[in-house]
């Protein structure tokens, strides 16, 4: 319970009792937009997570935060974090890497000036080093989150998008480190996030301008 009371997902009251917490609420907001995505996504975030036997996430931005809504991991995962609902800075995650790299160019270059939360020791604050972290991310077509979160997980994450080519959500797979290796997850997570943005461009078809 500790665990889910830190990421925000649960707040104790005053009565001592545990309630849903005001990140948890934020979730529920995004149904309404993220719909769509989670359909899409689910059937193919189940096979990523059967295929590498690790938790699979899904995230989208709310302003500087990547917001996972959705997750999928095997009951006996000890890398199952975060939960449904947490909240993290852009610049810690692999789904935030991407979202934040996907963003307007204007709004990373504001967050980039702002105070970079720093998680672990290795948590990356130079905006010299996260512009070129975004660029790679964009030219791969994926990013990395090495340490940046907890000193032993690694997480690699891509882009979906919607039927207008825009980046609306970021799935990603979350290893222990040296589980596996960082071009096997990427592509696995590639494939995972392509065939989900196309069966999103099924069920939200782009309208005729």
């Amino acid at each position: 319970m500790r665990s889910l009371v830190e990421e925000g997902v649960l707040e104790v009251g005053a009565d001592h009792r545990y309630h849903v917490g005001l990140w948890l609420w934020e979730v529920a907001s995004h149904a309404p937009r993220s719909g769509g995505v989670q359909q899409a996504a689910l059937p193919f975030m189940r096979d990523l997570m059967d295929i590498t036997g690790h938790p699979v996430h899904l995230a989208v931005r709310e302003g500087g935060h990547a917001v996972f809504i959705e997750r999928m991991s095997h009951w006996r995962s000890r890398n199952a974090r975060p939960y449904i609902g947490s909240h993290y800075p852009l610049h810690v995650t692999s789904v935030g890497l991407i979202l934040l790299a996907h963003a307007p160019a204007e709004f990373q270059e504001e967050y980039l000036a702002g105070d970079l939360e720093q998680r672990t020791p290795l948590t990356v604050k130079s905006p010299g080093v996260l512009r070129r972290s975004l660029a790679s991310a964009r030219s791969r077509g994926f990013a990395v989150s090495d340490r940046q979160v907890v000193m032993d997980a690694i997480s690699v994450a891509a882009p979906i998008r919607d039927a207008h080519g825009q980046v609306v959500a970021a799935v990603s797979v979350n290893t222990p480190l040296g589980s596996l290796k960082e071009l096997t997850m990427a592509h696995a997570v590639q494939t995972t996030a392509l065939a989900i943005t196309r069966s999103l461009s099924i069920l939200q078809p782009a309208c005729p301008t």
